[in-house]
């Protein structure tokens, strides 16, 4: 603690100090009682020893930071602020929540994790808060799970803004000799120019350890600096986490700053359109099987799988690709629609792992194999019409193959199936001339 500050002193007749909280390089953080207000209050005592390139001590930079900042429901709100001699406070509102670093560690040392769910608000929260920071010309620099906030709501607050520079001065202070780096980005632990970018990497290594449990690297100082320039970080082993998120996270902890997003507002998007479509993908499977939305149970696979263990023969693998074809032919020859393969009709997930033994035991294998049964039997061109997500759920894998309406039709050999109903019907001779006049003329 700060020398002449302990339990029980009163602060300016009016911060009663109750517990310490925190301690960093230039300060030590305490929960108090205003008098005044009558609330709880976080108290920051500086050392104020050390004078900012601005030749602002770092108290009066940090208060000077979060009031140009202003007002946004993401960022922490200063109440008061002085200096007295060669200490100095900063008074803002006490964060009840606790840390988002505690979260993670408590979650993870549970056994369970921090849920999807949890993971993709927080990091909208906390990217929203860069988003604004970012817009009034401030660079964070100190983004990490220790620094993000909960209040009683349990919305995030970005703190502690003393390495904060602004955008818009020619020189920024030295952060290359900072012993923690686990969430820093390259180019301010090697001393070089940094812009908005390093913030998303931070962001990229905060949204890992929420995630995995811990930081993307661990380690020395030079230890980490030593894998960042080897290669990624090791994945994240989870089976619940979506494709997209992962790709987000790895563009984040980009190591060349050219190849990450470009803002926070892109990341943000990002984030939103992983969790509309979470949202969407619940909704289609507490649906039932429509006009423009069908079920399978596998691709190549009968469920339940043989009891004996042998692999089905060709005929059977054949009446099963053939099925779900049959029903991608259809939605692409009618207005579109949804086919979920690793579901079966009552709505219990399967899971694609069923196919596994046949084609070739990988994720990467269901695709390649899903591809070429597309490409073979519909043609290469309806790729372009035919979106394919892998998406976890409920501890296994589903695919989910969106549907585009082509301007042509789609046949599997002389015929054209069609969808009408929550069923795929084959059209005769005469009827497929009919539909394809009415449809493509």
């Amino acid at each position: 603690m700060n020398k002449g500050v302990s339990v029980g002193d009163v602060l300016r007749g009016r911060y009663e100090i109750q517990e310490h909280l925190a301690s960093a390089r230039d300060k030590n953080v305490y929960r108090a009682y205003d008098r005044e207000l009558d609330c709880q209050v976080a108290v920051d005592v500086f050392s104020n020893n050390f004078v900012m390139p601005g030749g602002l001590t770092v108290s009066k930079w940090e208060t000077h930071v979060l009031g140009r900042l202003g007002d946004h429901p993401n960022i922490a709100t200063v109440i008061h602020h002085w200096e007295d001699g060669e200490t100095a406070g900063m008074v803002s509102r006490y964060l009840s929540g606790g840390s988002l670093q505690k979260m993670i560690t408590d979650s993870h040392g549970a056994g369970q994790g921090l849920p999807v769910e949890s993971i993709l608000r927080y990091s909208i929260e906390i990217a929203d808060g860069l988003g604004y920071i970012h817009g009034r010309r401030i660079l964070y620099r100190d983004l990490q799970p220790r620094n993000v906030l909960f209040d009683e709501w349990n919305a995030v607050h970005l703190v502690d803004f003393d390495t904060a520079v602004s955008l818009d001065e020619g020189t920024m202070s030295d952060l290359s000799d900072c012993p923690v780096i686990d969430y820093m980005a390259p180019e301010l632990t090697e001393g070089e120019d940094a812009d908005e970018r390093a913030d998303l990497y931070s962001l990229g290594a905060t949204i890992y350890a929420m995630a995995a449990g811990h930081p993307p690297f661990t380690g020395t100082r030079a230890e980490i600096m030593a894998a960042r320039r080897t290669g990624p970080p090791p994945p994240i082993k989870r089976d619940d986490l979506p494709g997209a998120l992962r790709n987000l996270i790895s563009r984040l902890l980009e190591v060349d700053r050219e190849e990450r997003p470009t803002s926070a507002a892109e990341v943000v998007q990002c984030l939103h359109g992983i969790r509309s479509n979470r949202d969407e993908l619940e909704r289609l499977l507490a649906s039932d099987e429509s006009v423009k939305l069908e079920f399978k149970s596998s691709l190549r696979m009968p469920v339940p799988p043989p009891l004996d263990g042998r692999k089905p023969t060709r005929d059977v693998i054949q009446s099963i690709e053939r099925a779900a074809l049959k029903t991608l032919a259809a939605f692409l020859n009618s207005d579109g629609g949804t086919l979920i393969i690793g579901v079966s009709n009552d709505g219990a997930t399967v899971g694609i792992e069923v196919d596994y033994p046949l084609v070739k035991g990988s994720r990467d294998g269901w695709c390649l194999t899903f591809d070429d049964l597309v490409s073979r039997d519909l043609g290469a061109e309806v790729m372009k019409c035919v979106d394919l997500q892998l998406e976890p759920w409920e501890g296994r894998t589903i695919a989910v193959i969106r549907c585009s309406p082509r301007k042509e039709p789609t046949w599997i050999g002389d015929e054209l199936y069609v969808r009408r109903t929550a069923s795929t019907e084959n059209l005769s001779a005469r009827h497929a001339v009919a539909w394809c006049r009415e449809r493509w003329g």
